[in-house]
């Protein structure tokens, strides 16, 4: 099975015609017809359904369709990665990250990578847990940034950092007149968390069970910044990342919860199917040296 024959073959099933697909691929009509015939005796199944109007795969054809798009792309990864192989500081890369942390952390990560490395050009995308291993485990991202855990098989993980979640509340709160908050002080307060689907609302949310208490969830929406907004507000209290903290926030008192305190773990993760491109090595590197150097929680609560 020739790398051509499957190329072919997918510009047969796209075109639905024998003639237009040898134009797209410069090649003579009875050629292309040849190397279909091959590919289909290599197979031992009938691949295209040959009609006057037009051509459409027989059931063995949609089978290879997805297999062959496949094939195909991996074997184009593979030649972009080679052709980087040599150019030092240079090459693509694409990564994706939690929007509960691409605000505060990309911020100390972007600028300092990009005067390290100036020729990478870099794509990022901002997505939930699930969204973003998806797109690891298909090769559309080289890397992710996430919080764990990551129970799905097919992955590698390197801890970056981990960090508090701290009590958000409006300075006027009841609990902001209090010396140390615990965990039970919690009990039926109306909270403010992002949306289902993100792992901070289920962190959150299983902190809660873990230990009895049932907050009640008064609004759900979709980013930290709503949240202290509506915090700022009065409408309720929240568990937010301490990378989320301003200390000019003034409308909003931030608070740590006495043992138990509830905290997540930052991590990268990469696919382990496929060998880390150069450019992702070096990002990887890089944010290792930053995550060190992050602020402990302390900076940002005095």
């Amino acid at each position: 099975m020739e790398i051509n024959q499957l190329r072919y073959f997918l510009s047969v099933v796209e075109v639905g015609s024998f003639s237009k697909a040898a134009l797209h691929c410069f090649i003579s009509q009875p050629a292309l017809s040849v190397q279909i015939q091959k590919l289909e005796d290599e197979v031992g199944k009938t691949l295209l359904h040959r009609t006057p109007k037009k051509i459409v795969p027989t059931e063995a054809g949609f089978l290879l369709v997805e297999r062959a798009k496949a094939a195909l792309a991996q074997i184009e990864m593979a030649k972009k990665e080679i052709q980087n192989l040599n150019h030092s500081n240079a090459g693509r890369m694409n990564f994706g990250i939690l929007p509960t942390v691409a605000p505060y952390l990309l911020e100390r990560v972007m600028e300092s990578f990009s005067k390290q490395c100036p020729q990478i050009e870099i794509s990022i995308q901002e997505g939930t847990a699930s969204q973003l291993l998806k797109l690891i485990e298909t090769g559309d991202l080289d890397l992710g940034i996430v919080s764990l855990p990551v129970t799905q098989n097919g992955f590698e993980k390197e801890i970056l950092f981990s960090e508090e979640m701290v009590l958000a509340m409006p300075p006027f709160h009841p609990l902001a007149k209090k010396s140390a908050i615990h965990i039970r002080d919690l009990e039926s307060e109306k909270f403010i968390l992002l949306q289902d689907g993100h792992c901070l609302e289920k962190q959150v949310a299983s902190f809660c069970k873990k230990h009895a208490v049932c907050p009640h969830y008064l609004i759900r929406c979709g980013h930290l910044t709503t949240i202290k907004s509506l915090v700022a507000a009065g409408m309720g209290i929240s568990l937010i990342p301490q990378m989320a903290i301003r200390k000019m926030q003034k409308k909003v008192l931030h608070s740590r919860l006495e043992h138990p305190k509830p905290k997540r773990a930052i991590a990268s993760v990469t696919t382990s199917k496929r060998p880390l491109k150069k450019p992702t090595e070096w990002f990887l590197r890089h944010l290792r040296h930053v995550a060190v150097l992050l602020p402990v929680i302390n900076d940002y609560l005095s």
